[in-house]
């Protein structure tokens, strides 16, 4: 005898029916394409006798194949079957009428012009294409990132006159210690074309580009419309530079002479959150100058435009970085370009080619602001992805280059990347100790699951804390691990205890390099010469020390 079958359950049939009709509608479009392709025409970036094809299965076309490739998925192709991208090649001056013929066939889904594209962000400053120590240093791949927004960057200087390639919007007040007045302009043509280097105005059509476009420009004019400038003056300026507000610092000067005024002043300055870049000097030989021997200055050795050290190049084991500084010998566009005062003028600009320690060191300055504006505030940090990021030189001695070649794009993408994880994990790290701790002090049951404004509040809090820690945390003595990265914590923590024992003793080896030294009167006249090729700065200390005669 045969019994009926049981009747099946709503809830079985209801999805039964969902299933078909998902199936109905999988097996209906399969063959349906989708929204069709708008019709793109061509235009002044398309790349002349390039065209693009969609197809929807293999077939002949007019024209050179250049390349063919399988698509899954494609936008505007069929839903459920791959598509055909090709490339192809035709006389330049028909692509309209190709495109037209192809866009007429039923196997076609688009076809379009192959147009060009480039980074980001490239300058139209008609100089850029001459401006090779910018590329070599990295800066047009770190500009589709940042332009050093927020930074100030102080040129202790000859100061800086305002040409037109300077935006006056970016120029901030600062100070004459040679007059003792607040005007800061350039009287020699030195200290506009450091600050060119670091930020000159770019994007806007006219002159060349500079590192941190976006960055802040503090003069301080410590040297005069001579070159020459004293100890006690530059290290007054290095204070009141980070007094007023400077992160950065470029110390594009230098002499033989060690100087405590000086050298109090750069410590304190890194002390205040500042890096404290510096020329290494134009010796041509072992011997790093003051103030880039200083331990908390980053001093600066100059390559020519194959990365090698350029030969009037001072080096040392105080050397962190080698950075473009130009080499003339190999032709006046080897050097460094920059807009600045014209020859034997104080009043009108010249766009010109100079080289030196003194070229290379704005560089790095520029590079530092440009990782500054991601919010690695730290001096230690700033420093150690500026080393960590740089590219291996030509020939293997810490003593000509340094950590190697300054590489400010990768400075920016490990701080872009790494710096974010850091956050994150500080973010993380605070929501579940505010949470444990509100579950100790019964504000959050054990068994009870927060809700969403909890959640909320926590990952707002918590995020923003993460986000404020490199600003200042570097400020507070017991908290400066928030403003640094992991690897920079052993130089920030053991530095006080460490850093200085041995120092007298490293400080003489180092001047026993450099040559050997006998004291002057003050009264003594400049020592060190101010070649117009290298643009080397004298200094004038209190008590000058040089070169013993042979």
């Amino acid at each position: 005898m045969l019994r009926p079958m049981p009747r099946a359950g709503f809830a079985e049939r209801f999805t039964i029916a969902v299933l078909v009709a998902i199936a109905a509608a999988v097996f209906g479009i399969a063959g349906c394409s989708r929204r069709p392709a708008p019709v793109l025409e061509m235009g002044d970036d398309a790349v002349p006798g390039l065209i693009e094809v969609e197809l929807r299965e293999r077939a002949a076309l007019p024209g050179k194949v250049i390349d063919e490739e399988a698509q899954e998925d494609d936008l505007y192709g069929d839903a459920l079957s791959a598509e055909y991208d090709v490339e192809l090649q035709v006389d330049p001056g028909v692509e309209r009428e190709g495109l037209a013929q192809l866009r007429a066939r039923k196997d076609v889904i688009w076809a379009e012009p192959v147009v060009r594209y480039q980074a980001l962000w490239l300058p139209n400053d008609p100089g850029f294409s001459k401006q090779w120590h910018l590329k070599a240093a990295g800066a047009p791949q770190a500009w589709d990132t940042t332009r050093g927004e927020g930074v100030t960057v102080a040129v202790i200087d000859t100061g800086i006159y305002p040409v037109d390639d300077l935006d006056p919007a970016r120029l901030v007040k600062g100070w004459n210690f040679v007059a003792n007045n607040d005007d800061a302009r350039d009287d020699h043509a030195h200290g506009t074309h450091v600050a060119g280097t670091i930020a000159q105005s770019t994007g806007n059509g006219k002159g060349v580009a500079g590192m941190a476009p976006q960055a802040r420009l503090m003069p301080i004019k410590v040297l005069s419309a001579f070159g020459g400038g004293t100890s006690h003056d530059i290290a007054e300026g290095i204070r009141w530079a980070v007094d007023h507000g400077a992160r950065v610092l470029n110390l594009s000067l230098g002499g033989g002479a060690r100087s405590l005024a000086m050298e109090s002043a750069v410590a304190y300055a890194r002390r205040r959150g500042a890096v404290v870049v510096c020329a290494a000097g134009n010796g041509g030989s072992r011997g790093v100058s003051y103030p880039a021997a200083y331990p908390d200055a980053f001093a600066i050795s100059a390559v020519g435009p194959r990365g090698r050290l350029a030969p009037y190049s001072s080096f040392g084991r105080q050397i962190a970085i080698a950075a473009p500084g130009g080499d003339k010998s190999q032709g006046e566009e080897s050097g460094v370009l920059q807009q600045t005062l014209a020859d034997g003028s104080t009043t009108e600009a010249a766009y010109r080619w100079f080289q030196g320690t003194s070229m290379a060191a704005p560089h790095v300055a520029g590079a530092a602001a440009l990782v500054m504006s991601l919010g690695v505030s730290a001096p230690g940090a700033v420093e150690d992805l500026l080393r960590s990021t740089a590219q291996d030189p030509p020939e293997s001695s810490s003593e000509r280059y340094g950590s190697g070649l300054l590489d400010a794009a990768a400075a920016v993408r490990q701080a872009t990347l790494w710096w974010g994880l850091w956050r994150l994990a500080f973010a993380v790290l605070g929501a579940w100790f505010a949470l444990r701790h509100a579950r100790a002090l019964d504000q959050i049951r054990a068994t009870e699951k927060p809700g969403p404004a909890f959640w909320a509040g926590l990952v707002i809090g918590s995020g923003a804390l993460a986000m404020l820690a490199p600003a200042f945390g570097e400020r507070i003595p017991l908290m400066s691990f928030l403003a640094l990265p992991p690897a920079a914590w052993p130089q920030r923590f053991l530095t006080p205890w460490a850093g200085y024992a041995g120092w007298s003793a490293q400080q003489l080896e180092g001047e026993i390099e450099a040559g050997a030294w006998s004291l002057v009167p003050a009264n003594g006249q400049l020592l060190f010469e101010t070649p117009a090729d290298d643009m080397w700065c004298r200094m004038q200390p209190p008590t000058i020390m040089r070169p013993s005669l042979n």
